[in-house]
């Protein structure tokens, strides 16, 4: 016999011990499990001294006592009478197979949501009837068990059905009526079973079933009366379960929830109420915790069983986050010690589900293992259904929209998928994508690879400003695949043309310094697999050229440019539109570094070269670049007349194929808006800023770089307007922008910084001019040289400034 009981006898036993211990431990929410283990006792002691079979020993008593927070007297039935003459508090019936989770965390919006609808407290409520659904291993279970614990007060009886299958279903019906002591708890027919405990449903009120993983809503509904008396909680992966009740999807926790549950189950908190974060962990656990949790992405069965992990290892949460990131696999597949709730590893329970829906619908299976290899969030419905006509193995189960629905079907209903109506679109957990690539062969992930790049490829659109928006939908999922482009090599050309549309869109979009590695990339991999000679290298070649010009890296851009231009001479006819186009971005380099007479050379050549071409609308483009460029050539060098009828021509053919809309369209606004400014125009200049301003604003971002372009055009027409109050701000917020998004001492922020200074220098603010007039100096003393027309200009007026304050100086 253990220590802490006593036989009972008549003599000894009082008759309220069993009822008063019961009755403290369900005020506290405690199972019996619960009980013993908060006083180091055995479950079978507890149940003992509740059926009235024994006493606790002296030393359990007081721990008891400590834990009710009661004295002896109370415990032993020798309270104050008026105590004794207190209503005992009935109990309900229970039978819930799980202890509370002594580390839950969180969901406090969920239970109040909960018990609004189960408790009838929700207005104009038919039923009460609640559905928890969910990915597996989101914490549909331990929300269920935490509820009960919870609110058993507000029940006369809560049962818990295990209802993912038949067998588990009767098994618990038989427990139930066990409960109930029920003749046909003892019967060998199901049906007389399930017909007795559907009986007792419908003869009783306000209790509380629970059917836990509903997988067929007709078996469970097997169970029901047809009219409910008490109220149902169920939960289940499906994300509908019909007609039974509106689903109420359980959300990953967020990030604050997750480092809360983390540290409870690796036991570095301090003991401390649920939401009152005690932190046994440093600085560098607690960064270590937060990294933890983001790559878990709240996935409440992730987080316990890392958890387990730190506990039981001793490990430090900084060491399991580089074994995760280093073997993933095994850690992921390693339940460890678990509260007997959820056995199941991540890798298994997910496994499990996947398994499912490769049973039920082979090709839901394969499009889960294509989305495997994509970013997760946001997989737009119509790169999916690409995959329908690029060679898959899925042709024939995705080739029309319905069966499309159908594949998708099976996938929400195991919650491995969330689909999302308003954007055409659907998401999956990275926990789903890491165990199907962690199932996968080496030979499989290559093939799965290969069937990612091709899919995007497919997708993406050519990198044109008509196509930012639509680009944006594939840019994840286009850099979800730069690690499978680089085990895959050369080996696909979708490698070489996706990485080239990728870079088309960063650079278009004025993200210069990310678009150069992956337009390097893509020349050389177009090298390895096409040759050197190919053809349709020169676009990648003149794309990687304007990232480096945009970058003022001019020496690599003339390499570039330059290379681009042997290429399309050695093709000739075939190539006769890239001559023409390349011709025109060394005119462009040239007019940069103050190149004027051999940058003018380019142009003309570029010029008679596309005069000869056929008018279609992409020669008609490359002609209005041509032109463009030729007048910003003119402009710099004073000769106004000769610019602007290009500009104007070049803005009819913007008109004519792009529309005034376009962001291409809106350079030349803004270049006839400094012509017409430097022309004091100033009312036409206005108008063309404000219209160049708004499409950048509309069509890109308020704070694109390009947009940074047009601020200071404005700026400057009003400076010499002398509305100096509206055109510093402009200067200021152009100047920020430039410096934030451009490299370290390029032109364009020197442009600014010299028109800033102007402004000042104007307004008699020499103390803030020179500073800005000199750092405009050793800018384009650096990258243009200090032959170069702007930095010439720059120390003409700096040299002006210093003379003026020599004066004023000398006058005072």
């Amino acid at each position: 016999m253990k220590q802490e009981e006593q036989p009972a006898s008549p003599s000894l036993l009082p008759a309220s011990l069993g009822q008063r211990l019961r009755r403290h431990r369900i005020r506290l929410a405690l199972s019996q499990e619960a009980l013993a283990d908060a006083i180091g006792a055995s479950v079978r002691s507890v149940r003992r001294w509740e059926q009235d079979l024994a006493i606790p020993h002296e030393v359990s008593r007081a721990r008891l006592c400590q834990l009710f927070s009661i004295d002896p007297q109370r415990l032993l039935g020798s309270a104050p009478a008026e105590e004794m003459q207190q209503p005992a508090i009935t109990e309900p019936l229970w039978y819930v197979p799980f202890s509370r989770n002594p580390c839950f965390t969180g969901r406090e919006q969920i239970f109040h949501m909960l018990h609004t609808r189960l408790s009838n407290l929700q207005p104009g409520a038919l039923s009460r009837v609640s559905v928890l659904t969910g990915l597996g291993g989101i914490g549909k279970t331990q929300v269920a068990i935490e509820y009960v614990y919870r609110y058993i007060r507000a029940y006369s009886a809560i049962f818990w059905v295990a209802a993912e299958t038949s067998e588990s279903l009767m098994t618990s019906l038989r427990q139930i009526a066990n409960q109930l002591d029920l003749p046909e708890r003892q019967t060998a027919e199901q049906s007389k079973l399930l017909a007795a405990v559907r009986q007792w449903l419908a003869t009783h009120t306000d209790w509380l079933l629970i059917g836990d993983n509903v997988e067929d809503p007709e078996l469970f509904q097997s169970v029901l009366p047809s009219r409910l008396q008490g109220a149902l909680l169920l939960t289940t992966r499906r994300q509908t379960l019909g007609s039974m009740a509106e689903p109420v999807a359980l959300p990953l926790m967020s990030p604050e929830e997750s480092v809360e549950l983390l540290l409870r189950r690796a036991r570095r908190l301090n003991s401390s109420p649920p939401g009152t974060l005690i932190s046994c962990c440093t600085q560098q656990e607690a960064s270590a915790a937060a990294e933890l949790v983001a790559l878990l992405e709240g996935l409440p069965l992730a987080l316990d069983q890392a958890g387990a992990y730190i506990d039981e290892t001793g490990c430090s949460l900084a060491d399991y986050l580089q074994r995760c990131n280093a073997q993933r696999k095994d850690l992921l597949a390693r339940r460890g010690i678990h509260g007997g709730s959820h056995p199941a590893s991540v890798t298994t329970t997910l496994s499990l589900s996947v398994e499912r829906i490769e049973r039920e619908h082979p090709a839901a299976a394969d499009l889960l293992r294509l989305c495997a290899f994509l970013h997760p969030e946001a997989i737009p419905e119509e790169l999916l259904l690409r995959a329908a006509s690029s060679g898959l193995a899925l042709d024939q189960a995705l080739a029309d929209p319905y069966q499309f629905d159908l594949a998708l079907a099976a996938l929400r209903n195991a919650s491995l998928v969330t689909r999302h109506t308003e954007t055409h679109s659907i998401s999956v957990h990275r926990l789903v994508q890491a165990v199907l690539q962690d199932q996968m062969q080496p030979v499989e992930i290559r093939l799965w690879s290969e069937r990612a790049v091709r899919v995007v490829n497919a997708s993406f659109p050519e990198g044109t400003f008509r196509t930012l928006v639509q680009c944006e939908r594939f840019v994840p999922h286009a850099l979800a695949c730069l690690p499978l482009i680089d085990l895959l090599g050369s080996a696909l050309p979708e490698t070489s043309e996706l990485l080239y549309k990728l870079g088309c869109h960063l650079v278009d979009f004025g993200l210069f310094e990310k678009a150069e590695p992956l337009l390097l990339q893509a020349v050389a991999l177009g090298e390895q697999y096409y040759g050197p000679e190919y053809l349709l290298l020169i676009p990648r070649l003149l794309k990687q050229a304007e990232a480096f010009s945009r970058q003022a890296k001019f020496q690599k851009t003339e390499t570039f440019l330059q290379r681009a231009l042997t290429l399309a001479e050695h093709h000739q006819e075939a190539a006769r539109l890239y001559l023409a186009e390349t011709l025109s971005d060394l005119g462009t380099l040239y007019r940069d570094l103050g190149k004027y007479t051999v940058a003018e050379s380019f142009c003309q050549r570029a010029l008679s070269i596309q005069e000869q071409e056929p008018q279609t609308r992409q020669s008609d483009l490359i002609m209005g670049l041509i032109i463009n460029e030729l007048a910003n050539l003119y402009q710099d060098q004073g000769k106004y007349q000769e610019a602007e009828p290009l500009y104007q021509q070049g803005l009819r053919i913007c008109e004519q194929h792009i529309g005034l809309e376009n962001p291409w369209t809106a350079i030349v606004f803004n270049n006839l808006a400094t012509l017409y400014t430097k022309q004091r125009k100033y009312e036409l200049a206005e108008q063309f800023s404000l219209r160049a301003l708004r499409v950048w604003e509309q069509k890109l971002s308020p704070e694109h770089i390009w947009t940074a372009v047009t601020l200071n055009t404005l700026a400057t027409l009003y400076r010499d307007q002398g509305k100096y109050e509206l055109a510093e701000p402009l200067y200021q917020r152009a100047l920020r922008m430039r410096e934030q998004q451009l490299p370290s001492d390029h032109p364009n922020t020197a442009i600014t910084l010299y028109d800033l200074a102007t402004l000042y220098r104007n307004q008699g603010k020499y103390e803030l001019a020179e500073p800005l007039y000199q750092r405009a100096l050793r800018m384009q003393e650096r990258l243009l040289g200090p032959d170069h027309p702007r930095t010439a200009i720059t120390l003409r007026d700096l040299t002006t400034l210093y003379k003026t304050q020599a004066k004023r100086d000398n006058f005072c």
